[in-house]
């Protein structure tokens, strides 16, 4: 009988443990998908002047604080010059827009918002029927979808563009020959400056993975889409990308080539309520100097 309590305990104990680390796990995926990350990276230009950008991305209408005033904030302390978001910030399925609109109405009395397109905004405006550029556009956004600016921030002459897709690869997101030659006339006139270039690029794939940064005259993409990985793994990394498939090898981080710098960003929230596990969320601030 003795013998019987005691594999009895042992099975409680056993169940009752179990039952603790999963609730310490998921405690812990709760505070790290709250935690506000900064990343900060400086890059060598030859601009007259120092530029601060802060980048976000993959948003996914999340919110940290009522009103995303903890992200607000953090972006404030980094004094930036410019504020560039690289898509999905918004979720293609909820026709409400006002996580997205709030933040940016905000965000764009620190300083301009420059706004490219993810997969997830292409999508909405097809669910939808509506024009998402114009929302954004009426909350305080400039807008860059295969368009470009030329504009002057502290005294640097800058050409800033935005495209979703995946760069100079245009048969994989264009449907028609038509659209194919639009996207490569926009790349080819978006290129054709000596002005320092800056493009807003949701899917890196591109520039993390298939050399670009050696091939095309670009100084500075800013990226997004796979989530750092969406879970990181102890001992074997990134679970998932998006596009990409299982145990990625390239989620984020500057990835550095001949003609210009890239730099992925993991990106603040999720889709598909598929938690980020060992993965914060992460807000970039770059220095070009």
């Amino acid at each position: 009988m003795w013998k019987k309590r005691i594999a009895v305990k042992k099975k409680y104990f056993v169940v009752g443990g179990l039952a603790v680390i999963i609730i310490l796990a998921v405690l812990y995926c709760l505070y790290v998908n709250n935690d506000l990350t900064v990343t900060s990276y400086k890059i060598e230009t030859k601009l007259d002047n120092p530029l601060r950008i802060v980048q976000l991305t993959d948003l996914h209408e999340k919110e940290f604080g009522e009103d995303n005033i903890r992200l607000i904030e953090t972006v404030k302390e980094q004094n930036p010059d410019l504020i560039v978001m690289t898509g999905d910030m918004q979720n293609k399925n909820d026709e409400d827009t006002d996580v997205v609109c709030s933040l940016i109405r905000e965000l764009s009395n620190i300083a301009d918002v420059y706004y490219g397109y993810g997969n997830h905004e292409k999508t909405w405006e097809q669910t939808f029927n509506k024009n998402f550029a114009e929302i954004v556009t009426d909350a305080g956004a400039t807008v860059l979808e295969n368009e470009y600016m030329d504009i002057t921030v502290r005294g640097n002459e800058l050409r800033i563009a935005g495209y979703m897709g995946y760069y100079r690869a245009v048969n994989m997101t264009a449907d028609t020959e038509k659209e194919q030659q639009a996207e490569l006339a926009f790349m080819d006139e978006f290129e054709n400056t000596d002005r320092y270039k800056i493009l807003l690029n949701h899917i890196p794939t591109s520039w993390s993975d298939w050399g670009y940064l050696d091939l095309y005259p670009v100084d500075l993409v800013f990226s997004g889409h796979y989530h750092g990985g969406q879970m990181v793994l102890p001992f074997a990394g990134p679970l998932y990308a998006p596009y990409i498939g299982f145990f990625p090898d390239n989620v984020k981080g500057l990835y550095q080539g001949e003609n210009g710098n890239c730099i992925l960003s993991s990106g603040l929230g999720t889709d598909y309520f598929i938690p980020r596990i060992n993965n914060p969320p992460e807000i970039v601030t770059v220095v070009l100097e």
